[in-house]
């Protein structure tokens, strides 16, 4: 049975970093300062819903932690689960899962056994001050938003400070221009990740909207910094090792909001 054991657990207690908790961040940080990312690969994807469908009709309704599903293709999909006391959460997550395991039907566990090939569990916490979002925006606007460009970037040890400061930097200037239509988190790879890795994820209503309107409303707002805008964009080049580039589609009605 695939089953987070206590000693992962426990190390992951003294394995990755905690944000400070006096900076001002967004509601979405607030809610997720951070998150349990899982990769399903090899999905069974008729198999893999049926077994999702399950889980959302189980938790229905609890006040528990819930999760957002996100399909890269048919067989590499996604479950992310907010963590809004972090470690605490953390740990709380994997007990009811663990616990909600061992009351499986057998048909429920031949689903779970089947729905996919590999799992991989990561840490990510977030990076306020390297993310791009609008006043206000929370968990709930994220989920709003299905579609995500996700770029993954595995820094040269020597030089991740400095993109660390890039984005950061390029971060305040797309802030203060005020860019309509534009969200942008960055999260920091903590256990389950490579040592000095960065994930941003840009969300849109569409990937139609991201590279058409979204894009332009972008280019025009930049055109002041844009000379800046670009050096900044190639210290980031500069310091990466290597960089995952994919999309994420999120799967509303396999996805689960505690209370709904």
């Amino acid at each position: 049975m695939r089953l987070i054991l206590g000693t992962l657990v426990a190390a992951v207690l003294f394995a990755c970093p905690i944000a400070g908790a006096a900076q001002e961040v967004a509601p979405i940080f607030e809610q997720a300062p951070m998150v349990q990312y899982e990769t399903y690969r090899g999905v069974d994807q008729p198999v893999f819903g049926e077994y999702f469908e399950m889980l959302v009709n189980k938790y229905k309704g609890s006040q528990g932690h819930g999760w957002g599903l996100y399909r890269e293709n048919s067989t590499v999909w996604y479950r992310i689960t907010p963590l809004p006391n972090r470690m605490e959460s953390l740990v709380e997550v994997q007990q009811a899962r663990n616990a909600g395991a061992q009351a499986f039907s057998a048909a429920e566990r031949e689903l779970w056994n089947t729905a996919w090939g590999t799992r991989h569990l990561a840490l990510y916490t977030a990076a306020p001050a390297m993310s791009v979002v609008p006043d206000g925006f929370s968990v709930a606007d994220i989920q709003a938003l299905p579609y995500n460009r996700v770029t993954i970037y595995h820094l040269k040890w020597d030089q991740a400070a400095a993109f660390r400061q890039a984005l950061r930097d390029r971060s305040a200037l797309d802030r203060e221009a005020n860019i309509e239509n534009f969200v942008l988190t960055a999260w920091n790879g903590g256990l389950g990740t490579e040592a000095q890795t960065v994930m941003i994820r840009v969300s849109a209503e569409s990937i139609e909207a991201d590279i058409g309107p979204n894009r332009e409303a972008r280019r025009q707002a930049r055109e002041p910094y844009m000379d800046e805008w670009g050096r900044l964009s190639q210290i980031m080049t500069g310091a990466t090792a290597h960089m995952e580039r994919h999309d994420q589609i999120r799967i509303a009605d396999l996805s689960n909001s505690p209370g709904n």
